[in-house]
């Protein structure tokens, strides 16, 4: 004979006496819980639906891994030429923005990028020295608003566009894009720890970039630091 059950239900009222099958519907319904307590003909006492072997999988299905969003063998890593070819469409990219959003702040705040004009000075090393020394303390005022400027551009630029679409236009325009290892998108996140881990390639002098060069996998130093690869798809 089949083993019947019963249980308390969220209400504190006794229901059963009921078969496994229609325990099993109950906990799909939502109605059982791995906290409620449960009695079985052959017990002697009640206990939690979670302690019943025959409930388990029911109770705490197995779910399937996560599936990357592109096959891992379906990647070809993007080599040093080509991620070099990419910097530049960026780069000009880049320059055109900052022309335009320095010219806003400029007119904003009023500061200007003086010219240096060393024709104008005598040849004469230290008349030139002495020039060129004017010149530093003129840009002066305006040298950390201009640096920080085309900084929160680029970190804005490469963090929206990786985040969004996994590549900035210069990654576009050849057909690549960066994942996590996993073949899955890097998100927001990883694309901000991605970009301050590209700061130890700039500062190591680009030490961190030749990596491309020479491993197998194509990946950066930074990269290398935050679980990400720049591929191609087949």
């Amino acid at each position: 004979m089949d083993a019947q059950y019963k249980i308390i239900g969220g209400d504190g009222r006794e229901y059963g006496p009921a078969t496994l099958e229609e325990i099993v519907a109950w906990i799909r319904d939502g109605r059982v819980a791995g906290s409620t307590q449960i009695w079985r003909d052959d017990l002697a006492s009640w206990a939690p639906a979670s302690s019943y072997y025959e409930l388990g999988d029911v109770l705490n299905p197995v779910s399937p891994p996560p599936q990357p969003a592109v096959a891992v063998d379906e990647l070809i890593p993007a080599g040093f030429w080509v991620r070099l070819a990419a910097y530049i469409v960026d780069f000009i990219a880049l320059s055109l923005l900052f022309t335009v959003v320095w010219g806003i702040v400029s007119m904003v705040t009023g500061l200007k990028v003086p010219e240096f004009s060393p024709e104008k000075t005598p040849v004469n090393l230290v008349a030139w020295l002495q020039a060129f020394s004017a010149y530093l303390n003129e840009l002066k005022p305006v040298m950390w608003p201009y640096a920080l400027t085309g900084r929160a551009l680029h970190l804005i630029y490469d963090v929206l566009f990786n985040g969004r679409f996994g590549a900035t236009p210069g990654k576009m325009v050849i057909g690549a894009r960066i994942l996590k290892v996993d073949g899955s998108a890097i998100g927001y996140q990883r694309a901000l720890l991605r970009w301050l881990a590209a700061r130890l390639s700039d500062f190591s002098f680009g030490i961190g970039y030749l990596f491309i060069a020479v491993r197998p996998d194509k990946r950066a130093l930074h990269d290398l630091l935050v679980g990400t690869k720049v591929v191609f798809k087949r």
